[in-house]
């Protein structure tokens, strides 16, 4: 017997799908039009696309900072170092010695000048290094370009003060070989020991400041030995030249005639006049001259009276005669008055 099949039943509900991040359910008894579903996945994806930008900026303005940040610490550092390298170049012994540099001590004076107006400068220069700045990239980068700015100004200043004491320095040298070099030249034959020109010659050569002022000392010292020691020759030369004329004078002083005093002897000729005879020195009177030997005083009349000095004769037949004084005080005694 055939079973009588039962009618379908329509109002069975079918099973509901899951729903999705994207999907709306629906009441069941509407259907969800087809525009509406990439719709609501667009806007959804834009949402999350924001999100995600959002993030992305911030986490990339994080690392520009971060980034700016440190190389602004890192110009801070190098202006700093610099700094004190100027600091350190302005107070050193160098530079001290080379300030002291005197015009007479140098070629050339305008470098001694020049060094001057530069230390000046570089001793006003800006000491105050700023620190960078935080929060603000533009002000980061601004600040960091400005140190920059210090650090090489700082090392330029340290090269250009270095370079204005060398020039001194160098000016210095210039004269210190030209003096030596003249000392070299005008001292050929004056030294006592030739070999101190040698070596003057050789460290001239090298340039060397303290090998050059030891050798021109050597030359010079050698040179007021041989000076020295001609004077002293000399000296010695004269000395014994003195002895050995005075030595030919005494002998000489018997027979020298001497002029400061005494008289010419005379001696009486058989006719009754004088005849000029030069008398022999007894030994060193007091005027120098000669000692009269006394002769006999003759007999003549006299004319007119008068014991004194003048002249006697004429017409009685005398020989006219003159009375000569002697200045060592004896008696006058007659000479011929031609």
């Amino acid at each position: 017997m055939n079973e009588k099949e039962e009618p379908m039943n329509m109002n069975v509900t079918p099973p509901v799908e899951p729903v999705t991040e994207f999907e709306v359910p629906l009441p069941p008894d509407r259907k969800c039009p087809k525009w509406l579903v990439p719709l609501i996945a667009g806007g959804t994806a834009v949402v999350v696309l924001a999100a995600v930008g959002t993030g992305g900026y911030l986490y990339w303005n994080h690392n520009q900072l971060t980034a700016a940040s440190g190389e602004c610490a890192t110009s801070y550092d190098k202006a700093v170092k610099a700094q004190k390298k100027l600091t350190e170049y302005l107070e050193s012994d160098a530079l001290k010695t080379a300030v002291t540099v005197k015009d007479s001590e140098v070629k050339d004076a305008k470098t001694v000048a020049v060094l001057t107006s530069t230390v000046k400068t570089a001793e006003k220069t800006k000491t105050t290094i700023p620190e960078c700045p935080s929060g603000n990239l533009t002000d980061i980068k601004a600040m960091t370009k400005e140190i920059d700015g210090l650090a090489t100004a700082y090392s330029r200043t340290v090269s250009e003060v270095k370079g204005k004491a060398e020039a001194v320095n160098g000016s210095k040298l210039d004269k210190i070989v030209a003096d030596a070099t003249k000392i070299l030249n005008d001292s050929k034959g004056r030294v006592k020991d030739d070999k101190t020109r040698t070596v003057l010659e050789n460290a001239i050569k090298t340039k060397d400041e303290k090998a050059i002022s030891d050798a021109v000392k050597a030359v010079n010292d050698s040179i007021k030995a041989k000076s020295d020691a001609d004077a002293k020759a000399k000296a010695e030369k004269a000395k014994q030249t003195a002895e050995d004329t005075a030595q030919t004078s005494g002998n000489d002083s018997g027979s020298a005639g001497d002029t400061g005093g005494g008289y010419t002897g005379y001696t009486q000729s058989q006719g009754g006049g004088y005849t000029y005879t030069p008398q022999q020195s007894t030994g060193g009177s007091t005027g120098g001259g000669y000692t009269p030997t006394p002769q006999p005083q003759p007999q003549q009349p006299s004319q007119g009276g008068g014991n004194g000095g003048g002249s006697t004769g004429g017409d009685d037949g005398y020989e006219n005669m003159c009375f000569a004084y002697p200045t060592d005080g004896s008696p006058a005694i007659q000479v011929p008055c031609s």
